[in-house]
């Protein structure tokens, strides 16, 4: 199997044309019409297809720029898969699977990560709620003191759409400042802590279609075992639905 990351990079020219080879051979959509393609530094191994007004536009991750061109003409696939909504060949997926996990391209993503993807944390002591509190009460309960988080504190923007994030590669947690309100109650925000210490515990697994999924079955199997699991979802329903507001 070629290396992910031996021989000279390839040019975004020469990415287009691998694209635009292997879509207008698959698939009628993208025949007869322009095909644009072009490496992206993306922090992750992230890529993108989107339409334009002379056809597609496809962007993807430099980490890539040494891959093997079946690698390449999978990424294309699978995108291309995505927007027409069809099945991605299985070797396809399992090829670009193969890619992702290898040593050389891991490093080369945790290192862009470990450089340019820093978050801005806070502090873990809020107006109404201390996140530091809250961790060691349910590391302690739920964890038996085993789960160690380099930093933990309220996030620098006001999200509604993500209560929480763990960052693997830095080994923090960020929790939405929204969630420092007194109607807010203590539980609500260590099931939160909770869910993102989980994945210390679970490894990113492969969906059918290629892509990662950040909460597999195992996961989502010990979150429900958390004691107010069902009362903490209500509310955040309820909570992000009126935006904190009564």
């Amino acid at each position: 199997m070629d290396s992910a990351t031996t021989g000279p990079g390839r040019s975004s020219q020469e990415l287009e044309w691998i694209c635009r080879a292997v879509l207008q051979a698959n698939y009628s959509a993208f025949r007869d019409t322009h095909v644009e393609a072009r490496f992206h530094p993306y922090v992750g191994l992230t890529h993108t297809i989107r339409r334009s007004s002379v056809g597609w536009v496809l962007r993807i991750s430099d980490h890539c720029r040494r891959a093997p061109r079946r690698v390449l003409e999978g990424i294309a696939l699978l995108l291309a898969s995505k927007v027409l909504r069809r099945k991605p060949p299985r070797r396809v997926i399992e090829e670009y699977a193969r890619f992702r996990k290898s040593a050389e391209v891991a490093e080369s993503v945790r290192a862009r990560r470990l450089q340019r993807g820093r978050k801005m944390i806070g502090s873990g002591e809020g107006k109404h709620h201390s996140l530091s509190a809250i961790y060691r009460e349910v590391n302690e309960r739920h964890f038996g003191n085993q789960v160690e988080i380099r930093k933990l504190g309220w996030g620098a923007r006001r999200s509604w759409s993500r209560m929480g994030h763990y960052d693997p590669v830095h080994h923090t947690i960020t929790i939405s400042p929204v969630l420092d309100s007194p109607r807010v109650p203590c539980e609500v925000i260590a099931y939160i802590v909770y869910h993102e210490m989980l994945h210390t515990l679970f490894e990113l697994e492969d969906a059918p279609d290629g892509r990662n999924r950040h909460h597999p079955p195992g996961f989502r199997k010990a979150e429900r075992a958390y004691p107010d699991y069902e009362s903490a979802k209500r509310f955040l329903d309820s909570f992000c639905r009126r935006r904190g507001r009564q």
